[in-house]
C-alpha cells in the first residue's frame, strides 16, 4: 500500500510516517499542499489534517480507488462534513493538539484495516492485561440490568461518577439499536422497529453480543449484533444534523439517537459492518482524561464496511 501522508508539521510528518512504514506500507511525506498531485501516481491512500480537507475530497473524487484519512484537533463537527459529502473518506482520528500526532495505536490499527487486514478483536484496543465482561442480553429486562452491570464495572475503578452514568446510558442506547431496530424477518421486514418500547424476547440467533472492559487506562464498550444492516449514511448523516444542531437526531429511529449519544460519552468510536451478518460498535474512553478536556478534546471516528 502506498501512502500520501501531508502534514504541515515536519516532526508530526514524520511520527506518522513511521507508523505507517511499520505495517509494510510505503509512504511519501510533503509538507505543502501544492506538491501532492504531482506524489499521487500508484498511490492508495491521502493523509491529512482536517484544515486540508478540501483538498483530500477532491482528490479522493478525481482518483477511484484513493482513500481519504483525515486527523483533527478539532471537534468533530467540522470533519464530519467530508465524511458526508466524500463516500471515499471514512476516517477521522483526534489528536490532543496541531503538535501532536494521532495515538499510535490507532494509526496503525487503521494502517493494517487498510491493507485488507481483519477487524481487531476486543482485546486489539487495550493493553495486555485488561479486564473484561461479557454481558447476556436475551429479553427487555436484560436491557436494563446489562446497563446497570456496565456502571457498576466503571464505577469501581473509582473514575468520576458522570463517566460511570455515560457508559451506562451509552450501553442501554447501543443495546436498544441491537435489540430494537437491527433485526429482520425472513423477508427482511423490522421485527420490533414499530415498538422501542415494548417487552420482546429475542430469539437465539437474534440476540446482541454486550462487552465493557478496561485495562485502567481505556474503557472499551462493544456491541454487536448478528444483521449487519447499519448504513454508512445513518452513521454520518445523523451525526451530522445532530452536532448541528445540538440535540439528539431522531430521524432515523434509533440509530440517529445512538450516534450522538455515542460521540457525547466516547473519545473514539469504531462502526464495523458485514453487511447482513453483523454490526459491530466499539466505543472508547480514555480514562486518564478529565471531564473538562473531555468535552473539548478532538475525538476520532471510524466506518468500516465489508
Amino acid at each position: 500500500m502506498q501512502v500520501v501522508i501531508l502534514e504541515r508539521n515536519k516532526p508530526v510528518g514524520r511520527k506518522v510516517a513511521r507508523l505507517f512504514l511499520a505495517t509494510g506500507a510505503s509512504v511519501v511525506t510533503i509538507e505543502d499542499p501544492a506538491g501532492v498531485p504531482a506524489v499521487l501516481d500508484g498511490a492508495q491512500v491521502l493523509c491529512a489534517d482536517t484544515f486540508d480537507g478540501d483538498l483530500v475530497a477532491e482528490q479522493t473524487r478525481a482518483r477511484p480507488g484513493l482513500r481519504g484519512v483525515l486527523w483533527t484537533a478539532e471537534p468533530l463537527r467540522r470533519s464530519l462534513r467530508y465524511l458526508v459529502e466524500t463516500t471515499a473518506v471514512n476516517h477521522v482520528l483526534g489528536r490532543r493538539n496541531f503538535e501532536s500526532p494521532p495515538p499510535a495505536w490507532e494509526l496503525t490499527m487503521l494502517a493494517r484495516r487498510l491493507q485488507g487486514g481483519p477487524a481487531p478483536p476486543l482485546a486489539g484496543y487495550l493493553d495486555w492485561g485488561f479486564t473484561a465482561l461479557e454481558l447476556e442480553v436475551r429479553a427487555t429486562a436484560d436491557r436494563d440490568a446489562a446497563a446497570a452491570r456496565i456502571q457498576d464495572f466503571v464505577g469501581a475503578l473509582q473514575v468520576p461518577r458522570r463517566v460511570a452514568e455515560m457508559f451506562a446510558e451509552l450501553g442501554h442506547e447501543l443495546i436498544m439499536n441491537a435489540m430494537y431496530d437491527a433485526p429482520v424477518d425472513a423477508h427482511g421486514r423490522p421485527r420490533y422497529a414499530a415498538d422501542r418500547k415494548a417487552n420482546i424476547v429475542l430469539a437465539e440467533h437474534e440476540r446482541p453480543v454486550v462487552r465493557i472492559a478496561t485495562d485502567g487506562s481505556r474503557l472499551a464498550l462493544q456491541v454487536r449484533d448478528p444483521f449487519g444492516r447499519l448504513e454508512r449514511r445513518h452513521v454520518f448523516d445523523g451525526l451530522a444534523r445532530g452536532l448541528a444542531s445540538g440535540e439528539l437526531d431522531e430521524s432515523h429511529g434509533g440509530a440517529g439517537l445512538g450516534m450522538m449519544v455515542a460521540h457525547n460519552a466516547s473519545t473514539a468510536m469504531v462502526f464495523d459492518v458485514a453487511a447482513n451478518r453483523h454490526t459491530e460498535v466499539t466505543a472508547l474512553f480514555e480514562l486518564d482524561m478529565n471531564l473538562r478536556e473531555f468535552r473539548t478534546q478532538a475525538k476520532s471516528l471510524h466506518f468500516w464496511r465489508s
